[in-house]
């Protein structure tokens, strides 16, 4: 069987978060199966239910692939196989208060370049789709036939000129501390937004950083075609494009540079 075509993928993508948004929204703001796994983070039914679907339905597509996500083990596909990464829900904490700022996300990696990006946040209505060189779009839930909107980055690198968000501020001081606040206060303005949704507004060009103190590959994945394909980064600290760097810095990319230094105490 060919490989598909990063178009084909995307479109197959589109449909995945399709029934991934019908599936979960029929936990949401009702009784979710709240549990706490070992590492203290929340899993619901919402969660377990609907990557069992991404992967039955990705497997009955391509059976040779490899499926990884956040609440199962690896699927292994052939060697050398494309590799699909799934978080069925990213920000369960906010799914399991009723806060609408949570939602699927789906990547599809390739001879190791994530390809296709997808996060859909239905709570939200609202979906993000990349495909590596044809750019980065938002469009309303429910889905529509439209294109969606193209997103682009801003433009503002200037220190007083920044919008800053951030995900948990206690994670975030402690991990870069004295660089953090220096950051913090030069900013024009900060918001503690976190999970996919604060890298999606530097997407959008309505914040130019996001910092992510603590991340997992699968936290990251689908985030990375839409950052890249906006003109914006997503980087660790060491300013390498990375997915298991364990944390994320995402910006415009004309401020990053100024932000990877300040972080650091560099600046």
């Amino acid at each position: 069987m060919a490989e598909p075509t990063t178009i084909e993928v995307l479109a197959f993508a589109l449909e995945l978060a399709e029934e991934a948004d019908e599936l979960t929204m029929g936990y949401f703001g009702g009784e979710a199966g709240v549990r706490a796994k070992a590492d203290g983070s929340l899993v619901t039914l919402a969660d377990t239910e609907a990557e069992a679907m991404l992967r039955r339905r990705i497997n009955e597509r391509y059976a040779d692939h490899t499926i990884e996500g956040e609440e199962e083990e690896t699927a292994q596909g052939v060697a050398g196989a494309p590799r699909w990464i799934l978080d069925p829900i990213d920000g369960t904490h906010n799914f399991t208060r009723g806060v609408e700022v949570w939602a699927t996300l789906i990547a599809f990696e390739r001879d190791g370049v994530i390809e296709v990006g997808v996060a859909s946040a239905p709570a939200m209505r609202t979906r993000w789709w990349a495909a590596r060189g044809s750019g980065a779009f938002r469009g309303p839930l429910p889905a529509t036939t439209g294109p969606g909107e193209r997103m682009r980055v801003s433009e503002r690198s200037e220190p007083s000129e920044l919008s800053v968000v951030y995900a948990s501020y206690p994670r975030t001081m402690d991990e870069w501390s004295d660089g953090v606040d220096t950051l913090l206060r030069a900013a024009w303005r900060t918001r503690g937004f976190g999970d996919f949704w604060g890298h999606m507004v530097v997407a959008e060009g309505k914040a130019e950083v996001m910092l992510d103190p603590v991340a997992e590959p699968y936290d990251l994945a689908a985030l990375v075609p839409i950052v890249e394909e906006a003109g914006g980064r997503l980087t660790d600290i060491d300013g390498t494009a990375t997915i298991d760097g364990g944390q994320a810095i995402t910006s415009n990319g004309f401020a990053h540079e100024y932000v990877l230094a300040t972080l650091v105490g560099q600046g």
